[in-house]
């Protein structure tokens, strides 16, 4: 790909992801996530691990708390270089989240 084609794939990217709705842009971290795992890229998964945390909203109950707790150890995981939870808990979550919406987007 030359160097103005990717300029344009990113300017693209960009400006795809400034349009996303929150719940679209959690969407989009879970696949970024699972896609990590699967090329066991440590550097990405734990940017996603970390984004996932910093959206927690611990004012909702012990619901984010649990949400923590998993993502903190699939980072752990991550860090260890072991990938099988990891991608369990991001694809699981990811297919959870799709499946609630699903209703809504029909």
């Amino acid at each position: 790909m030359s160097a103005t084609l990717q300029q344009a794939a990113a300017a693209y990217g960009a400006t795809a992801a400034q349009t996303l709705s929150p719940v679209e842009t959690m969407l989009r971290l879970y696949d970024l996530g699972v896609a990590a795992c699967d090329a066991r890229d440590a550097r990405q998964a734990s940017a996603v691990l970390v984004e996932l945390i910093a959206a927690l909203d611990f004012r909702h109950g012990d619901f984010p708390a649990r949400l923590y707790a998993l993502f903190e150890y699939a980072l752990r995981e991550v860090k260890a270089g072991r990938w099988t939870m990891p991608h369990r808990i991001l694809a699981e979550l990811r297919d959870a989240w799709r499946q609630a919406l699903a209703p809504s987007q029909g």
